[in-house]
């Protein structure tokens, strides 16, 4: 079922070329929260935009902890946010995880064959991943994250400033408008 928000999203990916960046909002195991910048990579026809994760990274171990997170997305062109909250669900060694692999630039695709993320530089100088095959396999640490959505919200900051809701509720989406 396609939501009824999906062309904001779609206008949000045409936008930025395809590879919109957006804040992604996580709990930490220990209950913390974290925010950190990621690119999303396809958004499927329910809404459901994918980015790639190292499994060795902390943004994994939170989402293995707590399995929902809180997209942001900022369009200074259009003056328009978007919230996109959801369950996720990860997709390692499948069909949908290798087509954004081989979708990745090469540069990217190298850092799921260095160190783990966050660990110290083992020689002390600048990091250099290893350069990876352009048809190379995904790396087992290689995860796609993508964001089943249970709510959007939409602020238009105008004029006119609109805002609207749209929220899943016994399988149907709910919209109502708001006050900014």
């Amino acid at each position: 079922m396609t939501p009824p928000f999906r062309s904001h999203l779609q206008a949000a990916f045409e936008a930025a070329g395809g590879r919109p960046l957006a804040q992604a909002a996580t709990v930490s195991p220990r209950g913390l929260p974290e925010v950190r910048t990621v690119v999303l990579r396809h958004l499927g026809e329910g809404g459901d935009p994918s980015f790639a994760s190292d499994a060795r990274s902390a943004k994994f171990l939170s989402l293995a902890a707590h399995p929902h997170l809180e997209l942001c997305l900022w369009r200074p062109d259009a003056g328009v946010q978007l919230r996109l909250l959801g369950r996720v669900r990860l997709h390692t060694d499948d069909a949908h995880a290798r087509s954004i692999w081989h979708a990745l630039p090469a540069e990217t695709r190298a850092l799921f064959h260095a160190e783990a993320p966050g660990g110290p530089l083992l020689d002390g100088g600048p990091f250099r991943p290893p350069p990876v095959e352009d048809g190379a396999e995904p790396a087992p640490s290689f995860t796609v994250v993508r964001v089943m959505p249970q709510r959007c919200d939409r602020l238009e900051l105008g004029p006119p400033l609109q805002r609207r809701l749209w929220s899943l509720q016994d399988g149907a989406w709910q919209a109502r408008d708001v006050v900014p």
